[in-house]
């Protein structure tokens, strides 16, 4: 009997995420909320202390169950630094609106997401992006995500592989997971930063 891996490695990833969402599904709504504020502070506190002026960050609206991140998009804004959410478009691609406090919003009609309504960019906003924060189930040691399995940012990614901005995940401080938690595939691509809401992990 032939075994085909990249089935065995789908069915691996269907498993995983299924423990993550119901791990995330019993999380309370005020820890959530408490959650996501310690988020923004542990965000803006690493871009306060990074190499360089932070003008403009491509980050996401959260998504019912993911780490909330409404509030560190707000913080973004006040301090100053142009935010830009991605809007997913026809075969997995992804273009890019520009965030602010109060700004309509809709649901996404090829995905479960809301996306502000608005001008969209395409991969040129990246040439001065300093950093780009995208969701995740998890995170393993060396940087390999397992995403919701769109693969919306599968496909994106590569796209800004030669630009210099920084990748990082969003995850719970225990879905940053030793190497091998999750199958991954040759073509996957390490993010640089990880950020949980107690800490940054900086993938060396």
């Amino acid at each position: 009997m032939t075994v085909n891996p990249a089935k065995n490695h789908d069915s691996q990833k269907k498993a995983v995420r299924a423990s993550i969402r119901a791990a995330r599904d019993r999380i309370e709504a005020r820890s959530r909320t408490e959650l996501g504020e310690k988020l923004a502070d542990t965000v803006l506190g690493y871009l306060r202390q990074s190499t360089g002026i932070v003008r403009k960050v491509a980050a996401y609206m959260s998504s019912p169950g993911e780490p909330e991140t409404l509030k560190l998009l707000d913080a973004l804004v006040d301090e100053g630094i142009e935010v830009f959410l991605p809007v997913c478009e026809p075969e997995f691609a992804l273009s890019w609106a520009a965030y602010a406090p109060g700004v309509e919003f809709q649901r996404s009609s090829l995905a479960p997401v809301m996306e502000p309504v608005g001008p969209r960019f395409g991969t040129e906003l990246f040439d001065d992006i300093n950093t780009l924060i995208i969701p995740a189930l998890a995170i393993d040691e060396q940087g390999l995500r397992l995403g919701q399995g769109g693969g919306y940012y599968d496909r994106f990614l590569p796209l800004i592989a030669d630009s210099p901005v920084r990748v990082a995940a969003v995850v719970y401080e225990n879905e940053f997971v030793p190497a091998g938690t999750f199958a991954v595939a040759e073509h996957d691509q390490p993010v640089d930063l990880v950020f949980t809401p107690e800490k940054v992990h900086q993938i060396l």
